[in-house]
Formats: C-alpha cells, structure tokens, sequence
C-alpha cells in the first residue's frame, strides 16, 4: 500500500510539475483538427460507401454526445454529396500535417516526462510525419479488421450452429476496438522511449486504455443527462463538446506516460536502496 501511495505521488506531481493539462490542451487541438478529415479519408478508403462509412462512426455513438455525432453525421453527408479527387487529397494532406503536429506534441511531452525526447529537432519532425502516415494505414487496417471479424463470425455461426455466435459480435467490437487502441497507445509510448531508457511501457498502455473507455462512457452519461450546455454555447455545443472529450483523452494518454516513468523512477529507488 505504501508504494502504491508512492507511485500515486509521484504521478500527480509529473502531472502538475510536468504541465500536463497544459499538453493535453495542445494535442487537443491538433486531434480535433485530424477528426474531419480524418472523415474524407474514411469515405475515399470505403470506396465512397456512405453506409460502411456510417457504420463504422457508429461505433462513437456511445462516447460522444448526440449533438457532436449529428454535426459528424452531417460532415459525411456534405462529403457523399461533394466529393471528388481534391477534397480527397485536402483530407490527406490536412491529416498527415495535423497528425504530425501531434505526435511531435507527445514527443515533446513525453520527453518532458522522461527526461529526453527520443526525436529531436528534423529527426522528430521527420518521424511524426512517417508516423502520421502509419495512423492512416493502422486506421484503415483497423476498419479491415472489424468488418472481417464479423463476417468471420456470421460464417462461424453457420458451421457451429448450435452456438449462437454471431450474437456476440455486440461485446466482441468493442473488446476489438480496445486491443487496436492499446497497441496504438503502446506504440506511441514505446517509440516515444529513448534508447538507452529501459522501463516498461505496457502498464501504462493497458491503463490508459482502460482510462479512455471509462472517461468516455462517463463523460457520455454527464453529457445524455443534462441538456443545458446548448444554452451555455449555441450552435458550437457539437465542437466545443468534441474537443472537451478530446482533451480528456489527452491528459488519460499523457497520464499513463506518466505512470509508467513513474514505476520506473520508483524500481530505481528501489534498486538503490538494495
């Protein structure tokens, strides 16, 4: 108990020491800034399918507010209606430079935790945007996956029938969702880790995980049960919604980096105290 209490500490103090809300608030603009085209993107790799498209963004209907998904909902609409090779390559162009904004803010940070960042200067600037261009390829992979896993359950379903498997797709999404974002998150701590560092970076991963999808559903809940932020910010709920959710994203992210240099600074106490 001790040590916990140990670990907690010093996780606060990186938290307040280090910055955190502050860095939390810097990625926060530059996710918000991916998210719509981001959407163009979607749209162009599903082969301009409007409704592959609206399946797979269903998937945040339980995390984001009802306004922010009408707006999204409205966005792909204007993009169906829109589209063309321009608009197509505004999205990635719009996207890679966003994204690489905000990887080199992680890295920034993350070094700021650690005591190093592992890309400096035209080195980070290179790897973000190489990074930025992976998010785009894991993205599409991951919508490969989800859609080959239900088929994969439906043909499963029809050789074993005696178990109702396809009715398990409801839970298995979700706990498909959140392997693809531990291994994102993980990804980022690991690359975000210098060479000559050597700590555990999966902790904090699998907490950071568990911290989105929980921050989510109860920001989902606050937000379905009371209807007077739309008097507070008018037309702009949707977006102002959008990026408090994102910031909250940021600081759990940056929260379970934190936890990890954490229990590393802690293993070294110890281990000099042997």
């Amino acid at each position: 108990m001790k040590r916990l209490f140990k670990l907690i500490g010093r996780v606060f103090r990186y938290y307040n020491y280090r910055q955190i809300p502050i860095a939390a608030a810097a990625l926060c603009y530059y996710m918000t800034m991916t998210v719509f085209p981001l959407i163009i993107c979607l749209y162009t790799l599903l082969g301009q399918n409007y409704g592959q498209a609206m399946r797979i963004l269903s998937f945040a209907e339980e995390f984001l507010s009802h306004d922010t998904m009408e707006t999204i909902r409205t966005f792909l609409n204007y993009v169906a209606n829109n589209h063309s090779m321009g608009m197509a390559l505004a999205g990635v162009t719009v996207l890679v430079t966003s994204a690489s904004a905000g990887v080199r803010s992680m890295q920034v940070t993350i070094g700021r935790l650690q005591g190093g960042q592992r890309y400096p200067g035209i080195g980070g600037f290179i790897f973000s945007l190489f990074f930025a261009i992976v998010f785009l390829a894991a993205t599409w992979f991951a919508i490969i996956v989800l859609f080959t896993s239900r088929g994969l359950l439906e043909l499963l379903n029809t050789r074993i029938q005696f178990i109702d498997i396809s009715g398990s797709w409801f839970w298995f999404k979700y706990v498909l969702l959140a392997v693809i974002m531990f291994l994102f998150i993980w990804v980022i701590y690991r690359v975000s880790r210098k060479k000559h560092m050597h700590y555990s970076t999966w902790p904090g991963a699998i907490l950071a995980t568990i911290g989105i999808v929980g921050t989510s559903l109860i920001f989902s809940a606050f937000i379905a049960a009371s209807a007077r932020y739309s008097l507070v910010y008018g037309s702009l709920a949707s977006v102002i919604l959008l990026m408090y959710w994102m910031y909250l994203i940021g600081q759990v992210i940056y929260i379970g980096a934190a936890f990890n240099i954490a229990l590393r600074d802690l293993r070294q106490m110890e281990k000099k105290t042997r």
